[in-house]
Formats: structure tokens, sequence, C-alpha cells
């Protein structure tokens, strides 16, 4: 699984504990109960005439109506890049024409950025500003981990990619990660994409790899060492599931325009590899939806 990918997956199933771990006044306006990803928003159009899809889009209601719903609008980038700040405006604007919605904009750095902050595009005209866009960004790496290690299990996985700084031994600290999250009582899916957060972003080797097989192998850590022999069968078997998953959702909707949310929701609770290569190849020579059998 894509780096990109891994991240949209994450955001899918764990939006609320996303917002409340960075912008916890945001999150304590929303509804999630309501909330409704929103598949692969796609735009075309742009002046360069390049065809632009969004990383991850959901609907959510707020508490006391006001407004009544929100977008929040999630791109997860590698490191801020030249000119990132008028593409977040531009796919805000084409939101907000699609939907006629207020838009909750951010950025995930995996590498990069400055922290918790704001990032903004302006635009003047003969020394007069004719407007500013702002929007949140959050840049893991300038975190601190150890300030995350003790929230939720996202927390946990998310700090894999933070600063280590005062960190007295990586060994015991990535052993404790793993721990946390798979004590954490999430169902196997989320544990998953958790779970390899860690094991692709906080690597060991060497005479630490060999600390970390001994460390875990002591009874305090049983879990852990449990899941360590069969999370790689797992997320070997997992990948390709979700390769598939990815391609039949593409395909339909190249073929068949977005997807309605609750078809959405219903492919991505499939778990079977056989059931998945049914609809890739329904999907393949239908015409539409129902023909596919959504």
């Amino acid at each position: 699984m894509g780096h990109d990918q891994l991240f949209k997956s994450i955001l899918e199933r764990c939006l609320k504990e996303f917002l409340e771990l960075f912008f916890p006044e945001v999150a304590v306006r929303l509804d999630f109960e309501t909330m409704q990803p929103l598949g692969k928003e796609v735009f075309t159009g742009f002046p360069e005439g390049s065809r632009r899809e969004v990383d991850f889009l959901a609907r959510v209601e707020t508490h006391d109506g006001e407004p009544e719903f929100i977008l929040v609008h999630v791109e997860v980038q590698s490191r801020p890049e030249t000119d990132f700040a008028r593409r977040m405006f531009e796919y805000a604007a084409a939101l907000w024409l699609a939907h006629k919605a207020p838009v909750f904009p951010v950025v995930l750095y995996l590498r990069g950025g400055q922290g918790l902050s704001e990032e903004e595009f302006d635009l003047t005209l003969f020394g007069r500003e004719i407007f500013r866009f702002r929007y949140a960004a959050v840049g893991l790496a300038r975190l601190n981990a150890q300030e995350y290690v003790e929230t939720s299990a996202l927390g946990v996985a998310l700090a894999s990619l933070m600063r280590r700084e005062g960190v007295l031994d990586k060994v015991v600290l990535r052993a404790d990660m793993l721990r946390r999250v798979v004590e954490s009582g999430l169902d196997d899916a989320i544990l998953y994409l958790l779970v390899n957060v860690i094991e692709t972003y906080f690597p060991l080797a060497g005479a630490e790899l060999e600390r970390f097989e001994q460390l875990v192998s002591r009874k305090e850590y049983r879990n852990v060492q449990e899941d360590e022999l069969t999370w790689a069968d797992r997320i070997h078997e997992k990948g390709v599931i979700e390769g598939k998953r990815e391609s039949l959702l593409t395909l339909l909707t190249e073929k068949f325009g977005s997807l309605p949310a609750e078809r959405i929701s219903f492919l991505q609770n499939i778990v079977s590899g056989t059931e998945l290569d049914s609809y890739l190849k329904k999907a393949a020579t239908s015409t539409s939806l129902e023909e596919v059998g959504l």
C-alpha cells in the first residue's frame, strides 16, 4: 500500500480521532455519526488543463446546525511544495462551487512542515489585497513524539513520523508504541493500518532489532510478540485486498462518475479478495452500477 493510500484509509476510519488530536475545537462541533466519505472528487478545467483529485473528503453535520454541515478536506503530502497553497485554494473554490458548503481544509505533511500551523494563499492587485485564503497544516516531523504517545492509538501511530528528541531508548519506545496500539481494543482493520504506520516509519535494524525482539519476548509484551509473528502476512494479504479495492473504486468512478456514499461504504467493508475480483470483472463490461450489482 502506498503512503498516500495508507493515510487516506486511516482518515476514512479515524477522522474523528484525527480532528480530536490536532483540532479539538473543530471536532467538538461535529457529529461524527453523520460522517459520509465522499469518495473521489475529480476536478478538470484548471488553466493548465490538468485533472485533479482530492485525497480525502467527507461530509459531516454539526451539532448546533450552524452551519448544517461542513466538508472536511485533507491533502496528504510528503513535504511542502512550491505553489501548493494556490492548489489548496483552487480545491476549496471548486468544492464550494460543487457543494455550496463551508470547507475545513487541512494539509498533512509526512515530512517537513512547521508542526501545527496555518498556511495561506493571497492575491494582490496594484498593492491592494484582493483576498486571503487560509488552511490548517500538520507537519508531523516538527511535533514531539513523546507528547503524542500518551494520547490515542492514532496519536501513537503518527508519533512514528515525529521527532524523538529526549527519547532515551527508542527500542523501548517502539515496543511501547506497538503495545499501546495492539491493546487499544480497535478492530483488526484499523489495527492493521496503525501497525503498518509504525512498521513503515519507525524501522529498526541490526543490534537495535535484536534488542527489540528480546524485549517483546517478555511477558508484558506478549500481545506484541504474538502479533509480530502475523503482521507481515496480514500486511501482505490486506495490501493485496486494498489494491483490488482501490482498482475497483477507480474503475467505477471513471466509468460512472462520483459514487454514492453508501456504495463506497459497502465496498470499503468488503474483506474478501475473491468478492472484489467478482465486482472487478463485472465492472469491466457493465454499463451501469446496477449491472455491476451495486
